[in-house]
């Protein structure tokens, strides 16, 4: 049974793939800030929230709609990046804000519920419609003349599907980390301060973003 698609280019999808997801973005950002303020709970529905958006953006892009958001007015698409960058910033002074609360980890207590952060990733991702149009320049790359173009567009957008939340997992695991060794210094404050410069790096990335 041949494969729908072409194996050397397939394994150079998913090399490419990898180093996309793990560098970071607003979404890596979002990934860490609730991590570290509040739970890896809380990080994990940040993965669900971007991969639910992320699903309907290659959906999208399969139904061939990125015709249409490359038509869209730049203005248009430029307010929605706003949107999406603002979000990020009031996150971050909300981060800054913290305060001590004493010095024993058990005091750390999460504020915000898991479906709280699972909204917010859907909000950040949602403010990057451009996302449908990197999909569009960036799958071709990885297709094969040589076979049917739209089981190669389906097995790559299944695989990215796949990945993507897996790779996003990985800055879970490493946020948690940093939490642990941040709780034992007993500082919510300090905890803050790092996840509020994360988000606050991260609005600025977005409105550098797609310019």
């Amino acid at each position: 049974m041949s494969l729908p698609v072409d194996p050397l280019l397939f394994a150079l999808f998913l090399g490419a793939v990898t180093l996309l997801v793990l560098t970071p973005g607003p979404i890596v950002s979002l990934i860490i800030s609730e991590t570290l303020n509040e739970s890896p709970r809380h990080g994990l529905a940040v993965v669900a929230g971007a991969e639910v958006v992320g699903i309907a953006m290659l959906a999208i892009y399969l139904a061939g709609f990125s015709v249409i958001i490359e038509v869209l007015s730049d203005d248009v698409l430029r307010i929605i990046r706003y949107l999406g960058a603002a979000y990020l910033a009031y996150m971050a002074v909300q981060s800054f804000r913290k305060t001590d609360i004493g010095a024993d980890p058990a005091m750390i207590r999460p504020k915000r519920t898991p479906r709280n952060a699972f909204k917010a990733a859907i909000a950040v991702a949602a403010t990057n419609p451009k996302a449908i149009l990197f999909f569009a320049a960036f799958f071709p790359q990885f297709i094969s003349s040589e076979l049917p173009a739209m089981p190669q567009l389906v097995t790559l957008s299944v695989a990215f599907a796949i990945l993507a939340p897996i790779l996003d997992c990985v800055w879970v695991l490493a946020a948690t980390g940093a939490r642990t060794i941040l709780k034992r210094k007993g500082s919510t404050s300090l905890i803050g301060k790092v996840s509020g410069t994360v988000l606050a790096l991260a609005a600025i990335t977005l409105l550098l973003l797609n310019k």
